[in-house]
């Protein structure tokens, strides 16, 4: 019999305990309670009390209202990562509560504003043994096709994805481990990429992106991901990456016979790609033999580039750029303010502007904000009692739908 908080959803608790990164007996720890009332809470067995509900809202830094906010349904298909070793189990947790909050708040903003119509080519397949190495340049060149790219460099990575209505989010996830993940909500018929912004590299950026990319086109029926497979699916999610971003009539056009290590630092910073990557698809292209490609690799240890390459610290990554415009829209036409947004999610602001790739506290309370007087009543029909200075507001916010 669930006894204490009305309302209380417990599966909110699990999202933000795993979010937090905690155990069941660290945050029991934390809240003075034993683990096995954590999994009553958890399991819906129990409620926690007003007491209770307020220890873990202070120790799990959230509002006590995120507590009872309802769940929404989520898809079961699997978020994809780059990594499934078993010491970095915690934080893949933490990264499939931040992906729902993501789509969460996404499915928020989409209540006042129209977001760019998905247009992604995709197979429909359901087996990565059904995909070979001639449909994943083919399907590289379908997007580029789709989307009116040409076979030039592309400029801007993160741009090209958020115009094909895919969302995207960056921020640091705490971990080097984890370069980024992606998913499709099949409910809103939507992809998802969340990059890590750990390593500040540029080029390592846009690879990632271009990886998470090559999921949501070759994977997306793909419902099982486990240790068997998710090699050769990760695998294949790299070729498309290097096909996306490097295709073959251009590329091979570019590199001279023979290339050194320093011809393909020059074609870095052209085609935004690292010359390890350029290496490897030459190789593939065979535009390089196994022997020259060995030979390369073991220049590039010897001159410590597997940590750092040259140019790497003299370019950002890229920005991602719809969801901090679709706020600053929201606040511009006066539909909410930065307090009254972060209330209609009941969320900790600082969540929310890792999720929306705001700067830290850009959400924080700030002061009210003063408008400056636009209508005023004419001085000859006061009446006498009356102050000068009344003014009647002609701003109003609109609510939210």
């Amino acid at each position: 019999m669930r006894v204490g908080v009305a309302g209380f959803e417990p599966n909110r608790l699990t999202q933000m305990r795993e979010a937090r990164g905690l155990s069941k007996i660290n945050l029991g720890r934390l809240v003075e309670r034993s683990p096995s009332t954590i999994t009553k809470w958890e399991q819906g067995f129990h409620s926690p009390d007003a007491e209770a509900l307020l220890a873990l809202s202070n120790v799990l830094e959230c509002p006590m209202t995120w507590f009872t906010k309802p769940m929404p349904r989520h898809e079961n298909n699997p978020v994809f990562f780059r990594t499934l070793a078993t010491t970095a189990k915690d934080l893949c947790a933490a990264s499939d509560r931040y992906m729902e909050w993501l789509q969460e708040i996404t499915l928020h903003l989409q209540h006042d504003l129209d977001f760019p119509s998905v247009n992604i080519p995709f197979l429909e397949v359901t087996d990565h043994r059904q995909i070979d190495d001639q449909m994943i340049e083919i399907m590289a060149s379908r997007c580029r096709k789709l989307w009116g790219l040409g076979l030039a460099p592309l400029s801007d990575l993160l741009l090209v994805i958020e115009n094909a209505g895919i969302i995207c989010s960056r921020f640091e996830q705490g971990s080097v481990v984890m370069d980024g993940y992606s998913q499709w909500n099949e409910c809103e018929q939507r992809p998802y990429i969340i990059l890590a912004a750990d390593k500040n590299n540029f080029y390592r950026s846009r690879f990632d992106a271009a990886h998470e990319l090559g999921h949501l086109v070759l994977h997306r029926y793909i419902r099982r991901l486990d240790s068997v497979n998710f090699k050769p699916i990760e695998a294949q999610a790299h070729k498309f990456a290097a096909s996306f971003m490097l295709p073959e009539e251009a590329f091979a056009v570019e590199l001279p016979p023979n290339p050194t290590l320093e011809n393909f630092v020059a074609l870095k910073q052209r085609w935004g790609m690292s010359a390890q990557a350029m290496m490897v698809r030459a190789k593939e292209l065979q535009l390089i033999t196994d022997v020259e490609y060995q030979r390369l690799y073991k220049q590039v240890s010897a001159r410590g580039w597997r940590k750092g390459e040259p140019l790497d610290d003299q370019r950002e990554p890229e920005s991602v750029r719809l969801l901090p415009r679709s706020l600053h829209l929201l606040l511009d036409e006066g539909i909410y303010t930065k307090q009254s947004f972060v209330a209609s999610l009941n969320m900790a602001h600082r969540d929310i502007e890792k999720l929306l790739s705001l700067p830290g506290n850009a959400l924080a309370d700030t002061a009210i904000l003063k408008l400056t007087p636009k209508l005023k009543v004419k001085s000859d029909s006061l009446s006498s009692d009356q102050p000068v200075d009344n003014v009647i507001s002609i701003f109003g916010h609109k609510s939210p739908t």
